[in-house]
């Protein structure tokens, strides 16, 4: 299946290329490839068990009309990585001849590796005209876990997200085989963002997907574990709940802002960590500076 076609490009580009394979007793980051203001510095390592957490660095700290992100990560047999972003990323307002502004991810993972996708928020301003395409592929014993929030608009700076347009694809393979394909299309200004059966009013969005090897199946009581920690923080400001597909748990959240929606998932997340690789989850320290 294609990427989302984008006009011609007369913004900034940016890509980077990323492979991570096991040495020894800990995950090494083998390539790393840039083009453009998109880079990663260091590999960094706060987990006992060799675990390699990267920060992806966008020094411009957002994306304007024609520009175009690419990043690619490849995950060998064995190897485990966490990938993340050290604050949130932005999607300022198009302009006249509403570019496209476009992000791409391309996640691959083989034989008995792990990768966690967690980036911190999207920031979608009002006029944007943004592009967001995630794609990733397993093989039969991967084990991804990943996540992406968006902020339509900003509301605490009396900037909602009224004309525009954000378009959302995530497709999730396992040995070639589509197991979740998701479009989401939000429109400035649209019957989507406030009625019931849409956002309902709420400006944050997000989901988090878990997609476990045949090995990891959860027990009846901590699928109970997720849905409670769901309904323990819904209310009027966080709506959540969780799916529970074959081989995979999806968890949808609505918000006013993306601080609840983060710290739900984050919980989550530790949950899932471990109850599949038995293993305590270590936040990244970029997180909270």
């Amino acid at each position: 299946m294609n990427a989302i076609a984008t006009p011609v490009n007369t913004g900034w580009s940016a890509t980077l290329d990323l492979e991570f394979a096991l040495r020894g007793a800990r995950t090494a980051l083998i390539r790393n490839r840039h083009q453009g203001p998109l880079r990663v510095q260091r590999p960094f390592y706060p987990e006992h068990s060799g675990q390699c957490h990267v920060y992806l660095l966008h020094p411009p700290g957002g994306i304007v009309a024609g520009d175009s992100l690419s990043i690619r990560a490849q995950v060998n047999p064995g190897a485990h990585c966490l990938l993340t972003t050290p604050s949130a990323g932005r999607v300022y307002k198009s302009n006249a001849q509403r570019l496209q502004q476009t992000q791409s991810v391309e996640l691959s993972v083989a034989e008995d590796g792990v990768c966690e996708w967690l980036p911190q928020e999207n920031i979608v301003f009002n006029n944007a005209q943004a592009r967001n395409c995630t794609r990733i592929h397993l093989q039969s014993a991967s084990t991804f876990i990943g996540w992406e929030i968006t902020c339509l608009g900003r509301p605490a700076s009396g900037d909602s997200f009224d004309q525009g347009e954000l378009v959302q694809q995530f497709d999730l393979y396992r040995e070639g085989v589509p197991v979740l394909l998701e479009r989401n299309r939000f429109q400035g200004g649209s019957e989507l963002l406030f009625q019931p059966w849409g956002l309902n009013g709420a400006t944050a969005t997000g989901t988090l997907v878990c997609a476990m090897n045949p090995e990891q199946q959860l027990q009846k009581t901590e699928i109970q574990l997720l849905q409670d920690q769901c309904m323990v923080h819904k209310g009027v400001v966080l709506q959540a709940a969780a799916t529970e597909l074959p081989g995979i748990i999806v968890i949808r959240a609505t918000s006013a802002q993306a601080a609840p929606i983060r710290n739900l998932f984050i919980e989550i997340w530790r949950t899932l960590r471990q109850a599949l690789l038995k293993q305590s989850a270590v936040a990244p320290r970029i997180w909270f500076t």
